[in-house]
């Protein structure tokens, strides 16, 4: 084989291995040319056993936890949660030592693993390691997060977002908001209300009754207040409404 035909052959192997369409031509006395075309996406294959829990006050939120990190990285169809049934080992201590091949043999990619503890204040502590299953080193250092029972949800979010940071490099999104008009009645007598949610529609609250029509609202750049305008008056003003407090107050009026 000549040197040029092994390399066609070497660059068409890796545009089949890098799961691309390509296209490799060669005239005669020309440079050898390769284009790719589109790329092939693959979801991330993830093991994610259940996450141990310190007591048995502790097992029902570690569940839950568990259960909305595997459904955030799974939403955005760059993640495969393999089946528990699946699974060959089982994580019973968090600090307990990963049996790599275990996890390799159902082709896993990465593992997370994950512990909740509270304690007798009601005060929960919640950590994760994500390891590379193909390595078998962890990645990146573990994580904790201490927060009351109550905020269990958005802890569960900040795990989904360190894990999809570690492995897409990409800014995670999953522990935000979203502030919105939420319209309901009939056409002719629409009713309008200020309301916000957890990104995948947990946690809502309304922010207004729907006496008043109310329009475009906004976060500010801290997250704790929205923008928002209101007809509380019949004219069109400009309202600020804390989130921590549900103070609101006049910016501008018309």
């Amino acid at each position: 084989m000549t040197r040029n035909r092994i390399m066609v052959a070497t660059a068409t192997a890796v545009a089949i291995a890098s799961g691309c369409h390509a296209t490799v031509a060669q005239s005669a006395n020309e440079p050898l040319r390769i284009e790719i075309r589109e790329g092939v996406i693959r979801p991330v294959q993830l093991a994610m056993p259940a996450f141990v829990a310190v007591s048995p006050e502790a097992e029902e939120f570690a569940r839950d936890i568990k259960d909305v990190v595997a459904a955030d990285l799974t939403g955005t169809g760059l993640f495969r949660e393999i089946p528990a049934g699946a699974h060959i080992s089982a994580v019973t201590s968090f600090n307990g030592p990963i049996i790599f091949p275990d996890w390799k043999a159902i082709n896993a990619e990465a593992l997370i693993v994950g512990e909740v503890g509270i304690d007798g204040t009601g005060r929960m502590t919640v950590k994760f390691r994500l390891f590379d299953v193909f390595v078998e080193i962890p990645m990146g250092k573990g994580t904790q997060f201490t927060s009351g029972s109550s905020e269990w949800r958005r802890i569960a979010h900040k795990i989904a977002d360190g894990i999809y940071s570690q492995l897409t490099g990409e800014k995670p999104f999953f522990d935000s908001r979203v502030a919105f008009i939420s319209e309901t009645g009939p056409k002719n007598d629409r009713s309008k209300r200020l309301a916000v949610m957890d990104y995948d529609g947990a946690n809502l609250e309304y922010h207004t009754e729907g006496e008043e029509i109310v329009l475009a609202p906004r976060f500010s750049p801290d997250g704790n207040r929205l923008i928002y305008t209101s007809y509380v008056t019949g004219t069109p003003r400009v309202q600020m409404l804390d989130l921590r407090t549900g103070e609101k107050s006049a910016i501008i009026e018309s």
